[in-house]
């Protein structure tokens, strides 16, 4: 890429110049500012970790006690455990999360510093395009998501006043039991007003920790994006040494030392920085998506089963039920973006001009060539790979297995047995192991695109199996 045609990108990215990894200062300071990013050391960590703790409890401490007492006090009422066991679930991760955020702070501000460091940020003015891009698409999600939970909250919120208006009974934003009469005055105005407050809050919460996570996904696709770029424009900026006859060291090759640079940076920096996210979000990733499957199914069963359709609630309902679906979106679209990221790497490698270059440069092209056919891989808990694919169900290829590994597959059989006598489900997970170690890239990929297929099925049937039970019990 030609110096004249970096300028004119800057100069038409100037008025819109934005501070590189300002989606993750954004997402932070709402994690800190709720409590949840405590200092490390210094004499103000006791008094934010009382914080904390009272912060928890406003948000979802209180939330939990009730609508598990609910779900205990309502056992032989369908409806109302199904009405409460969205929220419950929905609780349930955010504080999980939050035990995550809390437990690997330590890792988490050790992946925002390598994001921050002089080693992602060596080259900002050359790149500062795709520096700006890819801030820009982390505040975009974040707004998006952002909008969807926001709808949901404030409807949620509007009830008891829809209710008012119309001159309905009292009725609380989220179903709950509490040891009182909250139907009387003041009780029903501080409750209402604290299931507000707090479920508009733990909405920020939530928000504001997803997109953390793919935030830093987002980092490592910049510099992917920013690798692909200083591989394929290597030939830009030619030594001269091309008819020089002795040795070819790093000082008297250029593009030998920035290709060195592109492998280490490719190798060592950031497959070990999406290695980090992985280990530390993966199974909480799949929590997620497991817990949003079946609560967008009981979120259609609570809309089949109203008898009088308020449009708050119903508004609340859906958008709640798209916010549910974008939070698996968002998953899954960051990484598949880092998939595909990665893939293009030995596209560039090819696009440089590497056959007027020196054998040794040769060479390590061929080593990064090699490197990218091993792309970069997000999974939720080791289970079901992050993907667009994973999001629609690709369709199952039938197509022949060149070894019989597949006929051979061991599996992990879990039988979930819930109270009702019509339903028991049984889950299918192929081993991780059993991919890792398959006789050929051909057969590993076809075991890849199989087993995952086959988790998602599994899991959306499962979802719908409850569904259909539910609403044969409550007909």
């Amino acid at each position: 890429m030609s110096s004249d045609y970096k300028v004119t990108i800057l100069q038409k990215e100037r008025g819109k110049a934005i501070a590189p990894n300002f989606h993750l200062q954004v997402s932070l300071s709402i994690v800190h500012f709720l409590g949840t990013w405590p200092p490390r050391t210094g004499k103000y960590r006791f008094l934010y970790l009382l914080y904390t703790t009272g912060i928890f409890t406003l948000m979802l401490g209180i939330f939990l006690v009730t609508e598990i007492a609910n779900m205990l006090v309502n056992l032989g009422d369908t409806a109302k455990i199904v009405a409460g066991a969205t929220l419950l679930m929905t609780n349930c991760i955010h504080a999980s999360k939050v035990i995550v955020l809390l437990r690997h702070q330590a890792r988490i501000q050790a992946l925002l510093d390598k994001a921050n460091s002089h080693a992602f940020h060596r080259q900002d003015e050359a790149h500062q395009d795709l520096l700006t891009s890819y801030t820009w698409k982390g505040l975009f999600h974040h707004a998006a998501y952002q909008s969807f939970g926001a709808t949901a909250v404030f409807c949620w919120g509007f009830t008891p006043i829809a209710d008012l208006i119309a001159g309905r009974s009292r009725r609380l934003p989220m179903e709950g039991w509490y040891p009182y009469n909250v139907t009387g005055t003041p009780a029903f105005e501080i409750t209402a007003g604290h299931q507000g407050v707090a479920i508009i809050i733990a909405c920020f919460h939530n928000v504001a920790m997803d997109t953390l996570i793919t935030g830093l996904i987002t980092v490592a696709c910049c510099q992917l994006a920013i690798l692909e770029r200083n591989i394929s424009a290597i030939d830009d900026e030619k030594s001269g040494m091309n008819n020089f006859k002795g040795e070819v060291t790093q000082e008297t090759c250029p593009p030998y030392q920035r290709l060195k640079w592109s492998i280490r940076l490719l190798i060592s920096r950031i497959r070990s920085f999406v290695r980090e996210i992985q280990d530390i979000f993966g199974t909480v990733i799949f929590l997620q998506f497991l817990s949003n499957c079946v609560i967008i199914c009981l979120i259609a069963f609570n809309v089949s089963q109203m008898k009088e359709y308020i449009p708050a609630v119903l508004i609340g309902m859906l958008t709640y039920m798209c916010c549910m679906t974008y939070q698996i979106f968002i998953f899954c679209w960051h990484g598949n973006e880092l998939h595909l990221h990665s893939l293009r790497i030995a596209t560039a490698a090819y696009s440089s001009k590497w056959f007027s270059e020196t054998g040794r440069f040769k060479r390590g092209l061929l080593i990064i060539m090699t490197r990218a056919h091993r792309p970069f891989i997000l999974t939720a808990g080791n289970i079901m790979l992050l993907s667009l694919d994973t999001f629609v169900q690709v369709r199952r290829k039938n197509r022949g297995c060149t070894t019989a590994a597949i006929f051979t597959v061991p599996s992990l059989d879990i039988i979930v047995d819930i109270s009702y006598p019509n339903l028991k489900i049984k889950l299918t997970i192929f081993r991780p192991w059993i991919i890792q170690n398959a006789r050929s890239e051909e057969t590993s990929k076809y075991l890849r695109d199989e087993a995952n297929n086959f988790r998602v099925f599994q899991i959306l049937r499962t979802s719908y199996s409850i569904f259909t039970v539910l609403q044969s019990s409550a007909a």
